[in-house]
């Protein structure tokens, strides 16, 4: 795999893009809550574990399935995620959802300008 230098001295492995587990599939939605009743943050938003319950239980059955394999990193990222990028999330492979959720924020966001190119293309 070719690698990138990030700085003088370091080196950082490229990684590839991140693709669509089923990309015949739309993107799930996941009904929103009202505006006012989620405090957010720059990140994404700021729930209890009250209300990230709340919200797993209104997915299908399978939506759960899937969320409680990911790796406890990993769902933590997801919740630290903004509801825009949290419907793109449920896109990745379960993979690719692990890779990402484990790599340094600055390369997570690169990643995240590809994803959201991929899905978006009015972006790019």
């Amino acid at each position: 795999m070719p690698e990138q230098s990030t700085a003088p001295g370091t080196a950082m492995q490229q990684t590839p893009p991140m693709t669509r587990s089923n990309p015949q599939q739309p993107m799930q939605q996941r009904r929103a809550a009202p505006p006012m009743s989620r405090p957010m943050t720059e990140q994404g938003t700021s729930l209890t574990n009250a209300e990230q319950q709340s919200l797993m239980a209104a997915w299908p059955a399978e939506k759960q399935a899937s969320f409680k394999q990911w790796p406890a990193a990993t769902q933590d990222y997801f919740w630290s995620l903004t509801p825009e990028r949290q419907s793109m999330f449920w896109a990745l492979a379960d993979s690719d959802k692990v890779k990402l959720s484990n790599m340094p924020e600055q390369q997570r966001e690169s990643i995240w300008a590809q994803i959201e190119a991929q899905m978006d293309p009015s972006r790019s």
